[in-house]
């Protein structure tokens, strides 16, 4: 509602001073800053309207103190003469006006000199804000505090004549204070009770608050190591965040509406099933857990030419997952069909479930490999293949994970997420699997995929109440919050993920994406420079230049650019450092880049066409050149620019025909070949945005046509607005205002 209000007052606060009307403007925008004390544009209105130097000055100062880099207060300063350095010193002996009053004249006598006048020493400069007292007065009444504090601390044995009697009670006023102080004391226990009282009753009566209240937390425990021994790294669809939502600044609440049954739920991982049958067997598991691929494999194939005398299905099953994970999918299905030609040596049921789960794990791995090739006949075969053996290993033993997740991943394939979440709630229905992470983050992931957000982090809370250091539950919590649109709720699960993983370049680049979203561009771009430290990766780069842009960070941007284009030659990334190199003045660069662009699809030919235009006026300078007398170089280049800007105009965008126009008003003004076209093309670019730049070209314009009551009339609108914008050409448009009106006072 401040907000809301401090934008009124502030736009009423400009239509104001547009209007003229300075005072009210003032009250406005002084009403405006009360409510939102940190609002850039409203200071440097304030400064436009300030009733003397002392406040425009002070202005400035508060404007910089907010942003040091703000260009519009740099230039309004530099219009003033002084530099950022020197605004707390001149602001220190700028006086405030008090009233207008006229300078007395004094008549001097024939050749008397008048007496010089009287300077009084110059102050010490003094930053705004509280007054600091001189060091040398501060120090003489130091002395003078000393002398009395010296008398007031003197013993009182050493007044003569005086008897002291120290009294223990009965002081003057003494019961009174006693009474007032009990009063207070027992308000102070009333209002305590009546406030516990009233809020006991509001939580009581309201269930949201009643279930945050009362509900039982989590209890954070080691994660011991090695990891955790599952039976095959979890297969799924991982979440892919959607793009970065609407601002909003409220987070939902954090706990779910209904909690998972704690007997249903305990607060530990499902234990490995089965379980191995010798150390060996687990520490190669162990060590497929942790991704060490190459270094179980060895162990799980001497395990396997263990089995050759006595059958024993579980190192056939974690090897063929294994060679399957490392892409050696034909020797994985030969393993795996010599174990399943011996199971008639076993009457084990589990070791039947185990081998048609493993053979399941390779059909579906060939069936993602033929998605993406052309061997497109083969999927609907290997599918089959599949169901068919995920359902023979769950009818031989129910307690297996993988083939409840095997057939929830074929049926997603398919985009039958209804038959996915059937089959994981078939698993999660079996009492010992009630629990299992892997198959509760599936159930999110596809919840995640078919937009149903609320259902997929209520998933993620479940895993994060039995393990609360899954990392994958808490990456599916901040995507799930972020495609919510609640930007401020995945800040605090971000922070949640870092507790947990302190130090991970994902996590903060998580972090700076939901800053982002939440509109808080200052601590996200600290949350991408920690990402960074790292060092560089792309899409950080990229976010963080993204942002650098968009505070007109150019020489940053660019920076972060260049590092992106060495990690990766996308000309995407290229177009992007094409245009910061532009804006922050490496011409040579963006030209570079706009000849390697032309041709593709990344930025059309008519964009790169007016960008090297741009640049070749640029480096000609028109506004300092003289019409008509160039350098054939520069001529040329102009040219060549002003064919570029014909041959691009009518490809280009609507919003971008202001920029042609200006650029072919300053080219055909430098060439002094056609001034009535110059002087049409500016007046199209005012039409499309009036800026300081075309208003001194239109008045260089009417000058050469010799015209100079137009000219006088546009200098003199530069020269105005030069108080608030510091224009590279001011002190010409200036020096051209005076020239022009001393030649009409002459005439």
């Amino acid at each position: 509602m401040a907000s809301e209000q401090a934008k009124e007052l502030r736009k009423q606060g400009i239509a104001a001073a547009k209007a003229g009307q300075k005072e009210q403007a003032r009250k406005l925008l002084q009403q405006a800053l009360r409510l939102e004390p940190n609002n850039e544009a409203a200071w440097l209105w304030v400064a436009s309207v300030a009733k003397d130097e002392r406040e425009r000055l002070f202005c400035l100062h508060k404007l910089l103190e907010i942003n040091p880099t703000n260009e519009m207060g740099l230039q309004a300063l530099g219009s003033l003469g002084i530099s950022r350095e020197q605004l707390a010193a001149r602001l220190a002996v700028v006086p405030a006006t008090k009233g207008t009053q006229e300078t007395p004249v004094v008549q001097h006598t024939s050749g008397a000199r008048p007496p010089e006048p009287q300077t009084p020493p110059p102050a010490a400069p003094q930053a705004p804000g509280v007054p600091i007292m001189d060091t040398r007065r501060l120090s003489e009444i130091s002395g003078e505090l000393d002398a009395i504090i010296r008398d007031y601390l003197q013993p009182t044995e050493n007044y003569a004549g005086v008897r002291w009697v120290k009294k223990s009670k009965g002081r003057a006023g003494e019961s009174d204070s006693t009474v007032l102080s009990l009063y207070l004391a027992g308000g102070a226990v009333v209002a305590l009770l009546l406030l516990i009282g009233v809020v006991a009753l509001v939580v009581w009566n309201t269930p949201s608050l009643r279930g945050i209240v009362f509900a039982p937390t989590w209890t954070i425990t080691p994660t011991p190591l090695p990891p955790t021994l599952t039976p095959t790294p979890t297969p799924g669809v991982t979440p892919t965040p959607s793009p970065t939502p609407e601002l909003t600044l409220t987070p939902s609440p954090t706990v779910p509406p209904s909690l998972p049954d704690a007997a249903r739920f305990p607060p530990q991982s499902t234990a490995i099933y089965p379980k191995p049958s010798d150390r060996g067997l687990q520490d190669a598991i162990g060590l497929l857990d942790a991704g060490n691929l190459e270094i179980a494999l060895p162990t799980l194939e001497f395990e396997v030419t263990q089995a050759a005398q006595r059958f024993d299905a579980q190192p056939y099953y974690y090897a063929g997952l294994a060679l399957a994970d490392s892409g050696q999918l034909d020797a994985a299905k030969n393993l795996l069909t010599a174990a399943e030609n011996r199971l008639l040596e076993s009457d084990n049921p589990t070791d039947r479930g185990l081998i048609n789960a493993a053979l399941a794990y390779v059909d579906l791995k060939l069936a993602e490999q033929a998605s993406t090739g052309s061997n497109l006949s083969q999927i609907g075969a290997l599918l089959t293949n599949v169901t068919d053996r995920s359902t023979a290993a769950i009818t031989a033993d129910p307690k297996l994970e993988l083939p409840y997740l095997l057939l929830a991943k074929r049926f997603a394939m398919e985009q039958d997420y209804d038959r996915a979440i059937a089959a994981l709630d078939n698993g999660l229905s079996v009492p010992e699997l009630a629990a299992n992470t892997r198959m509760l983050l599936q159930k999110g992931d596809i919840y995640f995929q078919q937009g149903e957000y609320e259902r997929a982090a209520y998933q993620a809370f479940l895993v994060l109440y039995v393990d609360p250091p899954n990392e994958k539950a808490h990456l599916l919590q901040i995507y799930t919050a972020m495609a919510q649109n609640k930007p401020g709720l995945a800040v605090l699960q971000t922070q949640a993920y870092l507790f947990y993983y302190p130090g991970s370049a994902a996590g903060y680049k998580l972090l700076g994406d939901a800053r982002v979203a939440e509109g808080n561009t200052d601590l996200a771009l600290e949350a991408y420079s920690q990402a960074l430290a790292g060092g560089d990766d792309v899409p950080t780069l990229l976010a963080r230049s993204a942002l650098y842009t968009q505070r007109k960070f150019f020489e940053q941007a660019y920076t972060d650019l260049t590092h992106a284009l060495t990690l990766s030659d996308d000309p995407a990334i290229r177009a992007l450092r094409m245009h910061a190199a532009y804006a922050s003045g490496s011409g040579a660069t963006a030209l570079s880049d706009a000849e390697a662009l032309a041709g593709t699809s990344v930025v059309p030919d008519s964009e790169l066409s007016l960008l090297r235009a741009q640049v070749l006026i640029d480096n000609a300078g028109p506004f300092t050149a003289v019409p008509g007398q160039l350098e054939s170089a520069t001529q040329n280049d102009l040219e060549q620019a002003l064919e570029l800007l014909t041959n691009a105009a009518n490809a280009l965008p609507e919003n971008q025909h202001g920029v042609v126009d200006d650029y072919r008003a300053r080219a055909l003004y430098a060439l002094g070949k056609d001034y009535p076209a110059a002087l049409n093309a500016v007046n199209s670019a005012l039409q499309n945005a009036e800026t300081g730049g075309r208003r001194y070209l239109r008045g260089l314009i009417y000058a050469a046509q010799d015209q100079p009551e137009l000219a006088a009339r546009e200098f003199d609108w530069v020269v105005s607005l030069g108080s608030l914008y510091s224009y590279p050409f001011l002190a010409e448009a200036r020096q051209r205002l005076e020239t022009l009106n001393a030649a009409a006072k002459s005439n």
